[in-house]
């Protein structure tokens, strides 16, 4: 049986995020997600690294883990002169 492929778009549509998203997933060392890539470069992804990233996506909105220690903490403001 050929095994079917989806794109990072795809993936993201089926999960109801967006490819940023995906991405900054996919750069956190827990997720364990197989990479493959086709012949131009585009990062593809098997049924079961789908059903992972449903569980990383459940994982951290019960976990309340949204955003890095940093995200909120306030630049410094620049005065206009």
């Amino acid at each position: 049986m050929v095994q079917k492929f989806y794109t990072s778009g795809q993936v993201a549509r089926k999960l109801h995020i967006s490819i940023s998203t995906l991405k900054r997933w996919l750069a956190d060392d827990d997720l364990k997600v197989k990479e493959y890539r086709n012949y131009n470069g585009w990062r593809l992804f098997t049924s079961d690294d789908i059903n992972l990233l449903q569980e990383y996506k459940k994982r951290t909105k019960k976990n309340g883990r949204r955003f890095k220690e940093t995200t909120l903490i306030p630049i410094r403001l620049i005065e206009k002169e």
